[in-house]
């Protein structure tokens, strides 16, 4: 993809593209750069929000500065890559304040499926000269909206997001992190009518995008007074009620009734799913009205305890402490799954 195409598509969905036309042109031109550094049996492609043409940037000293994650995927023909990752993400991390990038061999690149694979597939950029692989669309539904869901409450916890806001946390970094959350929230809920992109207001509900409005706002200058963090768990809420509508019953994970029930990381997966899903119902349900810090503490301590069955006299494990050392294996697994089905 020429360069000022690219600059083009990963700011096409912002409202003020012609004040940050400049600023794009620098990423992409450190993009294709990165591309020109991957041989010619591997591809780089760009998912996330630069995919969807919506990354955030904030005013830094009059001037636009990118504060969105770059996803990056890699992806290699072989039995390995013939370029090393270490270096390749040492590359990126020069160019990029911060980068997710992950590694698939071609055969699994075509047969993942899920939002990662629509993020790498069907909205995904090539920054290397050659292109994209060939690959089929990918289609999502409900499932996948719910994959997502619980990921990011997950997130939640390993983030230590509440213990923060019970110790009066103000930080900018602090606000930026929930409100991240809150958009993941909104986001997944959004996907069971069609809109996948933050700025797909058309096809969200109204409140909700009104909601995602309000959220991108405050993002766009997060010097102004921050929104009450409280508001994670009543989009939480009202994500949980609307997908009980959708499956027509609480579902406890996004694995068992799909084809990746039967993967051994889809097990590990749900098993993790299935602990967040019962933690945060509970403490979404208690924070109906006005969410205390204080008293949610309180609910997700009990709720923690019937959960892990803790009967022990010694300090009990947090749930921080739980998704935080399990941070990493979910993650895997979740990618391993969704290639273990062919």
């Amino acid at each position: 993809m020429e360069t000022t195409t690219l600059a083009e598509r990963i700011i096409s969905r912002l409202p003020s593209a012609a004040d940050i036309e400049l600023a794009a042109q620098g990423i992409a031109d450190d993009l294709r750069a990165l591309g020109h550094c991957v041989p010619a049996d591997g591809w780089l492609i760009v998912g996330g929000s630069l995919a969807r043409g919506e990354p955030t940037f904030i005013r830094h000293r009059g001037e636009p500065l990118l504060i969105s994650d770059i996803d990056f995927l890699y992806v290699y023909d072989g039995d390995e890559p013939s370029m090393s990752i270490p270096e390749l993400r040492i590359l990126a991390e020069s160019a990029f304040p911060t980068v997710d990038l992950m590694t698939l061999p071609l055969g699994d690149y075509r047969t993942v499926q899920t939002s990662l694979g629509f993020d790498f597939k069907d909205l995904g950029l090539a920054v290397t000269e050659h292109g994209m692989p060939d690959k089929d669309p990918v289609r999502l539904d409900a499932r996948d909206a719910y994959e997502i869901l619980l990921y990011y409450t997950q997130a939640y916890f390993w983030l230590g997001i509440h213990d923060q806001w019970c110790a009066a946390g103000d930080s900018a970094h602090f606000h930026l992190m929930v409100n991240r959350l809150c958009m993941k929230v909104l986001r997944a809920t959004a996907m069971l009518d069609g809109a996948y992109a933050h700025h797909d207001f058309d096809r969200m509900a109204p409140h909700l995008a009104e909601q995602m409005r309000s959220e991108l706002h405050w993002r766009r200058d997060p010097t102004q007074p921050p929104m009450d963090p409280g508001r994670f768990w009543t989009y939480l809420h009202d994500a949980f009620q609307r997908f009980d509508a959708e499956f027509g019953l609480p579902r406890p994970d996004a694995v068992n009734h799909s084809r990746y029930a039967t993967t051994s990381s889809g097990r590990i997966v749900a098993r993790h799913h299935q602990a967040v899903h019962a933690l945060g119902r509970a403490m979404a349900e208690a924070s109906v009205g006005t969410p205390d810090p204080a008293a949610l503490a309180t609910v997700k301590r009990r709720a923690w305890q019937r959960i892990t069955g803790w009967t022990g006299t010694a300090p009990q494990p947090s749930p921080e402490d739980y998704f935080r050392v399990h941070k990493q294996e979910i993650h895997d697994h979740l990618l391993a799954m969704k290639v273990q089905v062919r």
